[in-house]
């Protein structure tokens, strides 16, 4: 007797589900950004005379398009340059491109480091310990000097390193002889450049470019342009894909997530044998896409992270936020003792709180209540409460005891 297969390979959904690959498909063409790519044009602009371009700050939320544009213009950069070459006689552009992800480096060195073995070949790489900074510093200018030509430094995240922006001002004011330097510093936080030194802001953000939310409408175009691309044309209409893009809308406005909840209701109607995507699915995927997303980002967290995201989803559920800091704490502390380990100091649970807020679980609001009250933060979760708890409940991250979520103090 024969056994059926568990698997469901009918393609009555999807042409090409590698469309709705959020980090590894990069449309030919890039909409709903053209401001953007004005201005990233203008700054990159002096590379095709063989000039230094301008160094560039780039900041706006997770999935308003910030890295997609980054490397959309890099590619054309990289045409140009070709075609450059190709049509002169001479008088050639030697270009170079260092692109860098920062999320996992929070430390100047760290970044130093790891840019230099970029550089490096295989056989010649830097342990990441046992090194003054002083010499990396040094041997990372000489890499440079040995590439020569125009050296475009991208560093993406790169407010993951806090409040060491050493790196940006050794990469801003470079020691060497025989290459031109040029930065592009991606954040997702607003206020990193405000928190960066009058130095580093003078030569860094050269050039500014603002990644703001889309828009229901903007990422509606974003939804059919993937459509059309990766769904049977009678697998959807417009239904669907509008709903998919006004629930990423009132959420972050993050194309990120659109495209996430097209794709996972795709998956669903695919599951259930359906012919085509309909708005029930698309209410299913969103709920799938949110839990799936918390969960993720609560697994990145360090332990006091999650006990800080904890104490405040318990806040939330006594309809006890906004909160201040020093009322946060009390919530923060009760959940260490539950976990038979030291709280941290209210400094380090603000920071923790900053990384949250960072990462969109939270938000944090800073006010200034004058010379009586002084200045304060105040924090409240930037998603559905719910959400968080069945996130913690599914990764056992932290022990939840719903009692908790009534009188825990």
């Amino acid at each position: 007797m024969s056994r059926k297969s568990p698997f469901n390979t009918t393609q009555n959904i999807f042409t090409d589900r590698d469309v709705f690959d959020v980090e590894g498909f990069q449309p030919e063409e890039l909409i709903e950004r053209d401001e953007q790519i004005n201005e990233y044009a203008s700054a990159l602009e002096p590379v095709l005379n063989g000039w230094r371009p301008n160094n560039i700050f780039i900041y706006g939320k997770t999935g308003t398009g910030k890295t997609a544009t980054t490397r959309y213009m890099l590619d054309w950069l990289r045409r140009d340059v070709r075609s450059h070459n190709e049509d002169r006689d001479g008088d050639e552009i030697d270009l170079s491109i260092v692109y860098l992800n920062c999320e996992a480096l929070t430390s100047s060195y760290q970044v130093a480091v790891e840019l230099l073995n970029e550089l490096r070949d295989d056989h010649n790489q830097v342990a990441t310990r046992g090194h003054a900074p002083s010499d990396i510093y040094n041997w990372l200018f000489e890499e440079l000097d040995e590439i020569g030509g125009v050296v475009l430094t991208v560093l993406d995240e790169v407010d993951n390193v806090g409040d060491d922006d050493t790196i940006l001002y050794k990469l801003s004011r470079p020691e060497i002889e025989n290459a031109t330097l040029g930065v592009v510093g991606i954040s997702n936080d607003f206020s990193f450049r405000d928190d960066l030194s009058a130095k580093v802001k003078d030569s860094l953000c050269e050039k500014e470019i603002l990644f703001p939310a889309y828009e229901s409408e903007e990422l509606r175009e974003i939804l059919f342009q993937r459509a059309e691309k990766g769904l049977h044309a009678d697998a959807y209409d417009t239904a669907p894909v509008a709903l998919s893009a006004a629930y990423a809308a009132q959420d972050k406005g993050s194309a990120r997530q659109a495209i996430d909840i097209l794709r996972e209701a795709g998956d669903i109607a695919r599951r259930e044998d359906a012919d085509e995507i309909t708005e029930e699915h698309v209410e299913e995927a969103k709920g799938v896409v949110e839990r799936g997303r918390v969960s993720e980002m609560i697994q990145g967290l360090s332990p006091h992270g999650q006990y800080a995201l904890h104490a405040l989803a318990i806040a939330e559920r006594r309809d006890e936020t906004p909160i201040r800091t020093k009322d946060l704490y009390e919530f923060y502390g009760s959940i260490c003792n539950q976990h038979a380990t030291d709280p941290l100091s209210a400094r380090a649970l603000r920071d923790h709180m900053s990384e949250i807020d960072l990462i969109g679980l939270a938000t944090v609001d800073k006010k200034n209540a004058g010379r009586a009250g002084g200045k304060y933060k105040q924090y409240e979760l930037d998603v559905k409460v719910d959400r968080v708890v069945e996130a913690f409940a599914e990764t056992d991250a932290v022990e939840v005891d719903e009692n908790s979520y009534q009188s825990t103090l």
